[in-house]
């Protein structure tokens, strides 16, 4: 009964947390929509967007512990025709357990930077190509499990061919990964498949994912999305997910949701 009071009281924390979180951000869309009208109207070809989502992951991933990860996360980018930015903090609640001992943290994670670029725009073809760099900035609390303390690289090319509604994609990735002190994590490569369509306004999509396990000695995860993404008008756009994982080196399952604002 003392375990599930402590539970409890934790999760009410979670929520006072990710509520102030949520609030902050609202706040902040509200500011940015202020300031990005004046260029919407100018006509500029690039559009900037936040994007506010959650979502929920849970598995062993190879190890003796199993975890169970909620999160909410905010994005601040920018899209212009050949390339994008963007900026990415989430924030996250993780309970674990190892036999019968469980611990529970939560705050803030690791940031993440991107800048993207359209290295062979779809012609006739229908064949593009494009490209991504991204750091994982150490915002976490490595004490607290929330992050490695480290900073991590990553680089990611896109391969796409249409076939009038349809797309498929070829993706690869290679992430540099930050060594804390008395650790050697395993770099990762990852590989990606997959075939979207649109049916009007919504775009549906399902891949079969691959990487390099970050732990020496475990599984290398692989895994099976399904997702969607709905343009309810100019400025709004929702998204989401699931996936499963294939191996016992990823998750067993996980969703997500996201609402897109642009502007």
């Amino acid at each position: 009964m003392r375990f599930q009071r402590t539970r409890r009281e934790r999760f009410r924390g979670f929520l006072a947390q990710s509520l102030r979180y949520l609030a902050f951000h609202t706040l902040l869309l509200i500011s940015l929509s202020a300031i990005a009208a004046p260029s919407t109207a100018s006509g500029d070809t690039g559009r900037g967007y936040l994007e506010l989502g959650g979502g929920y992951k849970t598995g062993a991933f190879g190890t003796p512990t199993r975890s169970s990860l909620y999160y909410l996360s905010s994005t601040i980018g920018y899209v212009a025709p050949r390339y994008d930015a963007s900026v990415t903090v989430p924030y996250l609640f993780i309970e674990s357990r190892t036999g019968s001992q469980s611990q529970t943290e939560s705050g803030v994670g690791d940031m993440i930077l991107r800048v993207g670029r359209v290295l062979v725009p779809g012609g006739d073809s229908g064949l593009s190509l494009d490209g991504a760099l991204a750091v994982k900035v150490p915002t976490a609390d490595e004490m607290k499990g929330l992050g490695t303390g480290e900073t991590d690289y990553g680089s990611f090319m896109g391969l796409h061919q249409r076939l009038g509604r349809f797309k498929v994609s070829f993706n690869g990735g290679y992430i540099k990964v930050g060594d804390p002190p008395r650790i050697n994590y395993n770099d990762i490569y990852l590989y990606a498949v997959g075939i979207s369509r649109i049916f009007g306004d919504t775009d549906l999509y399902t891949s079969f994912e691959g990487r390099r396990a970050v732990v020496p000695g475990t599984k290398n995860p692989q895994e099976i999305n399904v997702g969607f993404f709905h343009v309810m008008n100019a400025d709004y756009a929702i998204k989401g997910g699931a996936f499963s994982g294939l191996n016992n080196g990823g998750p067993d399952f996980g969703i997500n949701l996201g609402i897109v604002r642009w502007f």
